[in-house]
C-alpha cells in the first residue's frame, strides 16, 4: 500500500510528512548517514502509533558521496577512512569524547522544521537512526522544553562530559534505546554507556539489546510503538 506524503521546505529542510489530525502527537524520524528520508519512511505504516499521529521525516543538510557516482545525505560529515580502520581491527570507533562541529548546526535545523510544521516539542517524541540518533538525543538534551519522548535506534554516546551536564535538566523523560550487540559501526558497548548517562540522570526508559547488528528489528519497531502509546495526548485528537 502506498504511503501518503507530501514533500515541503520546513526549517530550511527538505521534509516527507505524512499527516495526522490536529492536536495528535507528532514523531519526527532522522534518518542515519548516507541515506535519505525515503530510508525510515516505511516506519509510520510498521509502528503502531496513536490515531492521528502526524509524522515528520526531514532530509539530512548535507549531501555525502557514499560510493562512486552514489549520493547520500548526513547530519555531519565521519571520517570515513578512520571508520573503516577501526572495523578493519574489529572495533567500533569511540565517540564519547567527540563534538561534531556540524552538529549544532543540524540540531538547529531540526528544531526549525518542528517550528515551521507547527509541532510543539513537548507534543514531539524524536526518533533517530544511527546519525539521526545522535542529532535527536542532542537535541532532546540541548532543548530547554523537553520532548515527549526520544528513541535512540543504534545511535551512541557523543560529548560524555557536556551531555552529563545536560541530562539531569530533563529527568522523568520517556525513552526507549535499542542496540544490536553485533553491531559493527557503533559499539554495545558506548550504547549500554549512554543508557547508563541518561538512566543516572533520572530518565524513564529501557534498553533493548538484540542479537544482530545495524539495524531496526521486529521487536524495537514494537517497543517505540509502546513509547508512542505511552505519551501521546490523553484526549485523543478528532
Amino acid at each position: 500500500m502506498a504511503l501518503g506524503y507530501t514533500q515541503n521546505e520546513l526549517g530550511g529542510l527538505q521534509t516527507l510528512v505524512v499527516p495526522g489530525a490536529p492536536g495528535g502527537l507528532v514523531v519526527a524520524v532522522l534518518h542515519g548517514y548516507g541515506a535519505d528520508a525515503h530510508d525510515l519512511l516505511p516506519l509510520c505504516r510498521e509502528i503502531d502509533a496513536p490515531a492521528g499521529t502526524t509524522w515528520l521525516f526531514p532530509h539530512a543538510p548535507q549531501e555525502v558521496e557514499i560510493g562512486p557516482h552514489v549520493m547520500g545525505r548526513a547530519w555531519f560529515p565521519i571520517d570515513l577512512m578512520a571508520l573503516q580502520l577501526a572495523m578493519l581491527a574489529g572495533r567500533a570507533p569511540d565517540m564519547s569524547r567527540a563534538s561534531p562541529p556540524q552538529l549544532a548546526t543540524s540540531r538547529a535545523m531540526v528544531a526549525a522544521m518542528l517550528h515551521a510544521a507547527g509541532a510543539a516539542l513537548d507534543n514531539t517524541v524524536l526518533m533517530g537512526f544511527s546519525q539521526g540518533a545522535m542529532v535527536a538525543t542532542s537535541l532532546a538534551l540541548e532543548s530547554a522544553v523537553a520532548p515527549a519522548g526520544l528513541a535512540i535506534l543504534s545511535g551512541t554516546l557523543l560529548d560524555e562530559p557536556h551531555w552529563r551536564t545536560l541530562a539531569p535538566r530533563h529527568r522523568g523523560l520517556r525513552f526507549v534505546q535499542s542496540h544490536g550487540r553485533d553491531d559493527p559501526l557503533l559499539s554495545h558497548a558506548a550504547a549500554q554507556r549512554l543508557n547508563h548517562l541518561l538512566g543516572d540522570a533520572g530518565w524513564l526508559g529501557q534498553f533493548v539489546s538484540f542479537g544482530g547488528g545495524h539495524e531496526i528489528p521486529g521487536e524495537v519497531i514494537f517497543k517505540c510503538g509502546q513509547l508512542l502509546r505511552e505519551v501521546a495526548p490523553a484526549v485523543p485528537p478528532r
